[in-house]
């Protein structure tokens, strides 16, 4: 507990010589503009921390007329305070430093220097920072010693400062609420942020696989659809039957050729030539069915590898149109920080006018007052804007290194995918080589040896034939011309019949494209509904915080979220009274009770009662009550600052 015993003034801005006595009781200060109330309380400030009730750091001396330093005066403010019911009295004394340059008659003005006292005893500035957060930090204590200042604070600090208010834990929320028990799983140790962007990327990257499930049917599909334009409309079963049918239609043709000869030796020579011509026909068939079996693997490998390579084709495609997007947004936040920059030395060079020192009318200086609230209003805002501006190039640096990193993130996605394709690539063309060598290797059935071997045989019965029996030559040369053309149509018909096995391998690969597909949208389906889970936790802590924070204040209610459109939040810190905000439309007299509930609550939190100065209080019908000594500022009518001392 902090009260006021005693200030005294001296050589302090506008103030020459005031004492402030209040013997820790409330008072009222009432006085015209100018009369020095606000520097009553920049003073307690200055004494503290050097700087006014504002925040912004503090030029004690006092101006002349011209607005100028008046030299030679060393601004002093002294207070005897009472803390936690013993006197202490700290003391801040500003004096001005002058040297003697070499080789020169005059003095020359360095840096003011200040001079610390506790109890009396002289300090450093580190003894006396250290005296001081011993009390509390100079943020609390600001907060606590200036009602408006908590108001004054960046939103983010603002927020800051009430969630920590509250001993409200995630862990506290989730193990309240039955419909939050799956949450520890899903985060896994992560937080909520962290696991929100872990699913978002989980989301984009099964959206992608999704995408690419339908070209990868509709290759499968048109390669059967070759296939199945190959063997044109015939059905598996017809084309078996279709070579039953010719093979019959040989033996019977088989059968005339042989009635043309005469003989029992004839007749033997035209039974061993049927089932040499038979042996030859199914030494053809087994020829054909190990050939395609020899490449049969390889054009598997041929469609599982080429599917690999489009997928890698079209997944660089996607990066490097992400990389140009976020290097595109990155250059623009660039572009906006140089023009930022230029603006921000533009403003840091500007300086008060001093044309407007003086009446555009009659041409006479204005009053000292009233141009000492002029340069204070101009550096205010000028500050202001500095430090508004400073916040928004911060955070737009750091959403340009972000991007930065996006675009580096991206880069090495592109070089890894690049990396897999080639690879990819290569493995294709040694497969599709491999598989030319095989079929360029593998020669026709006439050609091989077995073929050549039964063709040897069949010759020689033929010559047996034609020695046994009178000349036939013409008429068993057109039934072996007809023979010869039904078996190639039956070779014809059994490399169709085998397509229909290839056909079977590509709707089960179709099969195994939707079932990926299928299992694809049901973990897309599943991080939608986690995702949904966390925004469910983040509402429900949205209310319970809003609510615990809240409960603390007697007259103010905190916004601290957002609610957007698609479900997401967003971090506010509005101070509204009634359900008016207090930025925007809040009348002055309840702006500053709202503040001193503030000061009243944020004290019990803290754990320190401060003494607070409260300005412009004659727009207040009833000061809301608080714990602290107050001193309240109000305009009056005498020239010179009255104190009333109240209990």
């Amino acid at each position: 507990m902090i009260k006021i015993n005693r200030i005294d003034y001296k050589n302090f801005k506008g103030l020459s010589n005031f004492s402030l006595e209040l013997e820790e009781k409330n008072a009222v200060v009432s006085g015209v503009n100018g009369s020095g109330k606000t520097t009553l309380a920049d003073g307690f400030l200055w004494l503290l921390f050097g700087k006014d009730s504002r925040g912004a750091k503090l030029n004690p001396k006092p101006l002349n007329e011209q607005n100028e330093e008046v030299l030679g005066l060393e601004p002093t403010v002294e207070a005897k305070l009472i803390i936690d019911g013993e006197s202490v009295t700290l003391k801040r004394v500003q004096e001005e430093k002058w040297t003697n340059p070499k080789g020169q008659l005059e003095k020359v003005r360095g840096s003011d220097t200040t001079k610390y006292f506790i109890n009396t005893v002289p300090a450093k500035e580190k003894e006396w920072k250290e005296y001081l957060a011993g009390l509390g930090d100079e943020t609390t204590l600001q907060i606590l010693a200036d009602s408006a200042f908590f108001m004054r604070l960046p939103w983010k600090t603002r927020r800051e400062i009430l969630v920590n208010t509250t001993d409200l834990t995630d862990e506290t929320i989730i193990n309240g609420d039955p419909e939050l028990t799956e949450l520890p799983a899903i985060l896994d140790g992560h937080t909520v942020d962290d696991t929100r962007k872990i699913l978002a990327s989980q989301k984009r990257e099964i959206k992608n696989q999704i995408d690419g499930v339908p070209a990868r049917i509709q290759e499968v599909t048109d390669m059967k659809s070759k296939h199945e334009a190959a063997i044109c409309d015939l059905d598996r079963e017809e084309l078996q039957m279709s070579v039953l049918e010719k093979q019959a239609e040989i033996s019977d043709l088989e059968f005339k050729l042989q009635s043309l000869k005469n003989g029992d030796a004839a007749l033997d020579y035209h039974n061993e030539l049927a089932q040499a011509r038979l042996k030859l026909a199914e030494a053809e068939r087994q020829y054909l069915a190990d050939s395609n079996l020899q490449t049969q693997s390889l054009q598997e490998d041929v469609l599982e590898k080429q599917q690999e390579v489009n997928d890698l084709r079209r997944e660089k495609l996607n990066c490097e149109s992400e990389r140009y997007n976020f290097a595109n947004q990155q250059g623009q936040k660039l572009t906006e920080l140089d023009e930022m920059k230029k603006e921000r030395k533009r403003v840091s060079s500007a300086t008060f006018d001093e044309h407007k020192k003086t009446c555009p009318t009659c041409g006479r200086d204005l009053p000292e007052d009233q141009v000492t609230q002029m340069v204070s209003d101009f550096n205010l805002r000028k500050a202001n804007w500095l430090e508004e501006d400073a916040a928004r190039g911060k955070a737009l640096k750091q959403e340009s290194q972000e991007l930065a990193a996006n675009v580096a993130e991206t880069e090495a996605k592109i070089n890894e995918v690049t990396t897999k394709l080639l690879a990819a690539e290569h493995s294709l063309d040694l497969i599709n080589n491999e598989l030319t060598q095989i079929k360029s290797g593998i020669k026709p059935f006439v050609e091989s040896k077995r073929a050549r071997e039964i063709q040897e045989e069949i010759e020689l019965i033929n010559q047996k034939i034609a020695n046994a029996t009178s000349d036939t030559s013409e008429a068993e040369a057109d039934l072996r011309n007809q023979i010869a053309s039904l078996r190639a149509e039956i070779a014809e018909s059994q490399a169709k019949y085998q397509s229909f096995e290839q056909l079977s391998s590509f709707d089960e690969r179709i099969n195994q494209l939707k079932n990926e597909d299928k299992r694809l949208k049901d973990q897309n389906q599943d991080v939608e509904r986690k995702l949904w889970l966390l925004d469910e936790f983040t509402r429900k802590k949205v209310a319970a915080l809003e609510e615990s924070i809240n409960s603390k204040f007697g007259l103010v209610r905190w916004k601290l979220f957002n609610i957007l459109k698609n479900g997401g939040l967003e971090e506010v810190c509005e101070a509204t009274y009634n359900g008016i905000e207090y930025g925007t439309s809040l009348n002055t007299g309840a702006r500053i009770n709202c503040d001193l509930d503030i000061v009243n609550t944020l004290g019990k939190e803290f754990g320190i009662q401060m003494p607070v100065f409260v300005d412009n209080t004659e727009s207040v019908t009833k000061l809301h009550e608080v714990d602290a000594q107050t001193v309240d500022l109000r305009v009056g009518t005498t020239k010179k600052l009255k104190v009333e001392v109240t209990e």
